[in-house]
């Protein structure tokens, strides 16, 4: 999948240079020009990036004043032709330091970095994905391992995730948590309920048992259950 990316530059033969640059790499998808830090701020309320190519001195909102204000950090290469600001970089953890005039070749090698930095960090986020779950609540990040869930269920307008160590709650639709979730334990069995598999104690006609709680089996869902059980007539 192409990069989203977004350059941030005030003079406009840089911009141009780094245009023609980035529709020239396939793995690239150039989303927005921004001649500012101010316009680049508010393009980034409406739009995600995944990379930003960010001229520094620039008038009104410097380079670093825009990362302080990002609701985000994506991957950043810094665009400049004062290398006075790379403890800048380091301290902003930036992918990459490119110094003007930016040459094809050096252009390449950053882009190579993002790429390289992009599936490292793609690699670590699909290992969380089959272990763990993180749920926002009271302005935090709580860690449920999978292990610890005993299933999920539809209410209203949210989900309610059930836990071995108490409930959660999150908002959405069954629908998009049933597309994230990648352990292979998590089965939805009806509109309102994902349950984890090895929970269950017991399964009687359409209903099944999961910590004392009556769970409904529906009828489209439960001959995948019954494929998904090592039953032992």
């Amino acid at each position: 999948m192409k990069i989203s990316t977004l350059i941030v530059d005030d003079e406009v033969m840089a911009r141009r240079s780094l245009e023609r640059y980035c529709n020239k790499n396939e793995y690239l998808n150039l989303i927005g020009l921004a001649e500012n830090g101010k316009i680049a701020l508010q393009f980034l309320q409406d739009h995600q990036v995944e990379l930003m190519l960010l001229d520094i001195e620039m008038p009104e909102l410097t380079g670093i004043e825009l990362l302080d204000q990002l609701p985000y950090l994506p991957q950043i290469v810094f665009t400049t032709s004062n290398t006075e600001y790379a403890f800048d970089a380091y301290e902003y953890d930036v992918t990459d330091f490119l110094k003007k005039p930016i040459t094809p070749v050096r252009f390449t090698a950053s882009i190579e970095k993002v790429i390289a930095r992009r599936d490292k960090m793609n690699s670590i986020a699909s290992f969380s994905a089959t272990r763990e779950m993180y749920i926002k609540d009271d302005g935090k990040l709580i860690r449920i391992a999978y292990d610890q869930i005993l299933y999920f269920e539809n209410v209203g307008d949210y989900i309610s995730v059930k836990t071995s160590k108490g409930n959660f709650i999150m908002y959405g639709t069954m629908k998009a948590l049933d597309a994230k979730l990648e352990y292979p334990g998590f089965l939805k069995i009806h509109r309102s309920y994902i349950i984890n598999l090895e929970k269950i104690k017991d399964i009687q006609d359409n209903n099944l048992v999961i910590e004392g709680k009556m769970i409904p089996i529906s009828r489209a869902y439960k001959p995948i259950l019954l494929r998904s059980l090592n039953i032992i007539n």
